[in-house]
């Protein structure tokens, strides 16, 4: 039974049919939990990935390339961030939250409107800055933000990016010998490897931690609290690199 869970029969309800069908019995859901519990198994909800699609000597490559570069930046001599979008609407991401017994269920509106996208700079001190807009980023206006962004380095900086179309565009791709001039250098992910881009694990705090279900009741009051949330990264709400 353990080794059905291990190997993707994740859900109680599943292994009880299993067991069913294999052996003519059946099995109360409560024993089952506790069986888990006794063999070190925790329920947890299951993500989605596409690390199934990636190319596994490629992720280890540059997983072992993103370890070198966090230590050069650890001795002082470069820094290292994390750059990339984050899309949010009022399409919340609040899939539990506690609720008076008895009363209506609670919810938060179900719309696609007051899109916003954030593109972020990350770095494992949690120094942040980020440019905010209305809509989707295109080509054109990442490149103006990266052109901002390079003309206040101190330092030599890489900067983590994965292989999205708007940062491999012809437009983007023009930009890099000018940025290295700058002292900004681009290391670029290979597809379906998010684990590499450690301003994931930002994204996730914000939509799923930081925002509030009532920061979702109009575009106006979604973008204040993100942009309260943005301008606190590093001093109110900050992160941990493991």
């Amino acid at each position: 039974m353990i080794e059905w869970v291990k190997t993707g029969t994740y859900r109680t309800q599943q292994v009880a049919e299993r067991i069913h069908q294999s052996w003519g019995k059946f099995v109360k859901l409560g024993s089952l939990r506790r069986l888990f519990k006794v063999n070190k198994l925790i329920y947890k909800r299951i993500r989605k990935s596409c690390r199934h699609l990636r190319d596994p000597v490629a992720y280890e490559f540059f997983r072992t390339e993103v370890q070198a570069l966090r230590a050069w930046a650890a001795s002082g001599e470069i820094d290292l961030c994390y750059c990339d979008e984050m899309g949010v609407s009022r399409q919340a991401v609040v899939p539990y939250g506690w609720q008076p017994v008895g009363k209506s269920e609670a919810y938060v509106p179900a719309t696609p409107s007051g899109n916003l996208t954030t593109l972020g700079f990350l770095y494992e001190d949690n120094r942040f800055e980020s440019y905010l807009q209305q809509g989707a980023m295109n080509s054109a206006m990442l490149v103006k933000c990266m052109d901002d962004f390079a003309s206040r380095l101190v330092k030599k900086t890489v900067v983590i990016l994965d292989n999205a179309s708007t940062h491999t565009s012809e437009l983007f791709r023009s930009r890099l010998a000018v940025w290295r001039k700058q002292g900004l250098h681009i290391q670029y992910i290979p597809a379906y490897c998010p684990e590499l881009n450690l301003i994931e694990c930002l994204w996730k705090q914000i939509k799923y931690h930081w925002l509030d279900p009532l920061d979702f009741l109009t575009a106006a009051s979604l973008r204040a609290a993100l942009e309260a949330i943005l301008t606190q990264i590093g001093t109110k709400y900050r992160i941990t690199f493991a």
